[in-house]
């Protein structure tokens, strides 16, 4: 199945960095940062697990709706959630 409303659940990791406040990283939870593509771990260096979750189609996520982060990680192989402009450059 190609898009995530075929998908009942996907089993992820969320990632954050000191070196990009507020924004978070999406993955599959086998995935590792060293297997990471280079261009994403360059973006994403240091990265911090702070969760491990399955994501369902009716779950709520604060920022995005579960479908787009499921749909992301089965084209690209990852989601990135970007801060709101408000908090870019916060800390």
């Amino acid at each position: 199945m190609s898009d995530a409303a075929g998908l009942s659940a996907l089993e992820v990791d969320v990632y954050k960095t000191a070196r990009r406040p507020y924004t978070f990283l999406y993955v599959p939870r086998d995935l590792q940062p060293d297997q990471w593509p280079d261009s994403l771990a360059a973006l994403f260096r240091d990265p911090e697990k702070v969760l491990s979750l399955t994501l369902t189609a009716e779950q709520p996520l604060a920022a995005q709706s579960a479908t787009v982060v499921m749909e992301s990680i089965r084209s690209r192989g990852y989601f990135m959630q970007l801060p709101p402009d408000s908090q870019v450059g916060r800390r």
